[in-house]
């Protein structure tokens, strides 16, 4: 039995793909199983670039553009539990929306929750920085002390 899974997604079709996969292969039961989304703070500040004559007050605005993202983000991962709910064996589901660097905040809630093991899907959103594997999951992999289980995020 796993305690605490933690399974970071970016709503990529890598991370559809690895979530699949691991619900079929998976037998074990979970105790809690974690669904996180990190907004990148470099997607928010990039979008604040273009539009900060918008509002009077900039902090306003950041808070605002803030509450938004992270209001679609819980949007998704609430389809996304839904779905998990049927494929996977696990006593309870947990969502958590969090804005920063994806792979710090990856590791951060990976400690603050004490999981037991992070899901990692081989490839998430494809960009010029992935390579054999993604950026954000090398760069959890070298810096996390939890478990994590690569998964091929290949179509199943």
């Amino acid at each position: 039995m796993f305690k605490k899974v933690l399974f970071p997604t970016d709503f990529s079709k890598g991370a559809e793909n690895a979530i699949k996969r691991f619900a079929k292969e998976n037998n074990l039961k979970i105790k809690e199983f974690i669904l996180l989304h990190v907004i990148d703070r470099y997607v928010i500040d990039e979008f604040m670039g273009g539009y900060s004559l918008v509002y009077k007050f900039v902090q306003k605005e950041l808070l605002d553009v803030e509450n938004k993202f992270t209001e679609k983000a819980k949007e998704d991962l609430e389809r996304e539990k839904r779905k998990l709910q049927k494929n996977i064996r696990a006593d309870k589901f947990k969502t958590l929306v969090k804005i920063g660097v994806p792979y710090e905040e990856i590791v951060k809630t990976a400690e603050e929750q004490d999981v037991s093991i992070i899901l990692l899907p081989s490839h998430g959103k494809l960009t010029f920085s992935h390579e054999v594997f993604g950026s954000v999951t090398m760069r959890v992999l070298r810096k996390t002390k939890k478990a994590v289980l690569l998964i091929k995020a290949e179509e199943v």
